[in-house]
């Protein structure tokens, strides 16, 4: 499964969960994504939509998120990226990002409205 079919199967399964779980996981997903900025994103998704089919099966069985995986989503969310492995390739990709933002942002500029050449006269 690519990382869109199960970005997409996590929205649809989310639907199935009630009001205070579904505000558990969401914040739980949000803390996890803004996190693992050097992870593989398909781990990342992978493990999100595992732990969503285990809420899914505990509230089936009248379990609430905080009972089942704990009060604070922080601190899983913290736990399981200790878990994902690091990727190489995010840590590059993220690098070449902020060296073409860079270039964008300071050269092209000075490309377009070049500064005057000031000759001094003594």
């Amino acid at each position: 499964m690519n990382n869109d079919n199960l970005i997409n199967s996590n929205n649809q399964l989310r639907e199935k969960l009630n009001s205070e779980n579904k505000r558990y996981y969401e914040d739980l997903l949000t803390y996890i994504r803004g996190k693992s900025t050097f992870n593989r994103e398909k781990d990342v998704e992978q493990i999100l939509l595992d732990m969503l089919h285990d809420l899914i099966d505990a509230q089936s069985n009248g379990q609430s998120a905080e009972s089942y995986f704990g009060r604070e989503p922080q601190s899983l969310a913290d736990e399981i990226l200790k878990t994902l492995p690091k990727s190489f390739f995010e840590t590059l990709k993220l690098t070449c990002y902020i060296i073409f933002g860079y270039v964008l942002f300071f050269t092209i500029p000075n490309m377009v409205v070049p500064q005057p050449n000031w000759i001094l006269v003594i």
